[in-house]
């Protein structure tokens, strides 16, 4: 079966127009309804390049866009406009935009899971299942991650490329370095995110959307917790724990790190899948 195309759609943001991509099923494939996935710190809907049409050829609309601010994305220039309100604002919309009767089955990662976890607390109504992808409890504890308002004091002194610099010294160490055309565009696409961005997203993080998990638990909506187990931000136990305190379902990658929608989209498709059947 040939993978339906990506489709470029602008969904409408509180601050602007925000950049998507589109995915439809194949006309010949049965219907299951609609997946949005969020990206996280310094990402964009590229990061679910790989899984869109994956999870299209399995029935479902799936739907990914950059949040204000990001690579494509319109937003503000004032930090004041990147508070977690105004990201959980757009992605509510969003949701309304794409499936305004049914609710949807919703991906975060990383930071997207925050944002995702206070839309889900807020109107639990509008969503089948969420999973939680490669985002653990916190960026401040059990996390290996500098003090975001550090890391924003910096990026407040020496802008995007401070950021670029400690990205690409990590990816230089990596096992499986990106191609250099990969290692451009992951460049060119932080240097577009709006600086505003990317310290209002650091602010967000240095506090917790949530101390603890009774709120998300008790939502009603089906959780996943999905995570590579080598050099992810979190450490497995945390991961394990997170999910323990949300009644939560699990699937681990074993070799993937922060990014398994990149390293293992095949398999994180399937568990999606899996896991969104077991709701049907």
């Amino acid at each position: 079966m040939n993978h339906a195309p990506i489709t470029p759609i602008a969904l409408r943001g509180a601050a602007g127009k925000l950049a998507a991509w589109e995915v439809e099923p194949p006309a010949e494939v049965e219907r299951h309804g609609t997946v949005l996935l969020v990206p996280g710190f310094t990402g964009s809907k590229e990061d679910f390049e790989q899984m869109l049409p994956l999870l299209a050829a399995a029935g479902y609309r799936a739907v990914a866009y950059d949040q204000r601010g990001q690579w494509e994305s319109e937003g503000p220039d004032d930090v004041s406009g990147y508070t977690m309100a105004d990201f959980v604002g757009d992605l509510q919309g969003v949701v309304d935009q794409i499936s305004p009767e049914e609710p949807i089955h919703l991906v975060g990662h990383s930071f997207g899971g925050f944002v995702s976890r206070v839309a889900v607390i807020e109107r639990p109504g509008r969503f089948r299942s969420f999973t939680l992808l490669a985002s653990g409890p916190s960026s401040v504890d059990e996390i290996n991650f500098p003090p975001p308002l550090l890391v924003a004091h910096m990026v407040e002194a020496g802008g995007q490329e401070t950021i670029w610099q400690q990205m690409s010294s990590v990816t230089a160490q990596a096992d499986q370095r990106p191609s250099p055309q990969r290692m451009e565009f992951l460049r060119e696409r932080i240097l577009r995110t709006k600086k505003a961005n990317i310290i209002g997203i650091l602010t967000c993080m240095a506090e917790p959307p949530m101390k603890d998990a009774a709120a998300l638990r008790d939502s009603g909506v089906p959780l996943l917790v999905a995570y590579g187990d080598t050099n992810d931000l979190w450490a497995p136990e945390v991961h394990e724990k997170f999910a323990k305190e949300l009644n939560a379902k699990t699937a681990v990658y074993h070799g993937s790190g922060h990014v398994p929608n990149e390293d293992v989209p095949a398999r994180v498709c399937a568990d999606l899948v899996t896991f969104w059947k077991e709701q049907a």
